[in-house]
């Protein structure tokens, strides 16, 4: 697993893959996906281009993860989907979101 980009000058190294959760703003609920362009795969869900999210508008990333293989990535996200998989991420969301426990219990893995 790689977090970020490898960069030498203003190039970057490598093609990065991208598992990311956001949390709905509407329903307090996470949303676990796949992409090369986190910004730009934030702004179409915000701006209602994906069906599956489009009515729990707006979103915000919480977590990201870099992959340098795509395969490793897409597995990730489907581990990250699993029964086993939520429970890590959420020990890992729980953690990075300790100072509001209160909220972070609140939330759903969808």
């Amino acid at each position: 697993m790689t977090v970020g980009r490898l960069v030498q000058g203003n190039n970057f190294l490598g093609h990065m893959y991208y598992v990311y959760v956001l949390l709905s703003n509407k329903d307090n609920n996470f949303y676990i996906g796949f992409t090369e362009n986190v910004e730009q795969r934030l702004d179409e869900h915000n701006a209602g281009k994906n069906i599956s999210t489009k009515v729990r508008r707006p979103f915000k990333l919480i977590y990201c993860e870099g992959h340098t293989s795509k395969a490793d990535a897409l597995r990730r996200e489907k581990y990250f989907k699993s029964s086993k998989g939520k429970t890590t991420l959420k020990q890992i969301l729980k953690d990075a979101l300790a100072d509001n426990d209160a909220f972070c219990t609140k939330r759903r893995l969808v």
